[in-house]
This record gives structure tokens, C-alpha cells and sequence, in this order.
């Protein structure tokens, strides 16, 4: 759910008043709320200007490989078709 600019601007402006009747520690703590505000907004602008990904075209799809026949060994003492054969 997209939060308007409007909505995040009203609570920088609130962040801004806290900022000047606060203590040290309240200050800080206002003027980081405000930065992380300030990127929300600044994200949200950047988001839709991302690269649409490229389609492979299929003209240049890779040939099919050829496909291998399998040969079985045959050994004394082996134990079949078994994936453990020594």
C-alpha cells in the first residue's frame, strides 16, 4: 500500500516540530525520522524509472544438443543396474 506525499510531508513537518522543543536525545531521534522519511520519498520517485528486463529473442535460442547413448559395462562381481556398482 503506497503512503501519499502528502501523508509523509505532515509527518516530517511533526518530526521538525518535536526536533526544536526537544531535548538532545529527542532531537536526534526526530531528525533521524525525518531522513528515513526523506528516503521513503526519494525511493518511491526512483521506483518506477527501473529498467523494464530485456526479452531473450528467439531467434537466438542455443541448437538442441544431440543426445548420448548409454553403453553399460559389464564387469564380473558387479551388482546390476545398481548406481553403487564397483
Amino acid at each position: 500500500m503506497a503512503v501519499g506525499h502528502e501523508r509523509v510531508i505532515t509527518e516530517i513537518e511533526k518530526h521538525a516540530r518535536q526536533a526544536r522543543t526537544g531535548d538532545e536525545a529527542k532531537m536526534r531521534q526526530s531528525i533521524a525520522a525525518i531522513r528515513a522519511l526523506c528516503d521513503l520519498l526519494l525511493d518511491g520517485e526512483e521506483q518506477p524509472a527501473a529498467p523494464a528486463p530485456r526479452a531473450i529473442p528467439l531467434a537466438a535460442s542455443p541448437a538442441p544438443q544431440p543426445v548420448l547413448t548409454e553403453k553399460k559395462l559389464k564387469e564380473d562381481g558387479a551388482n546390476g543396474d545398481s548406481l553403487f556398482e564397483f
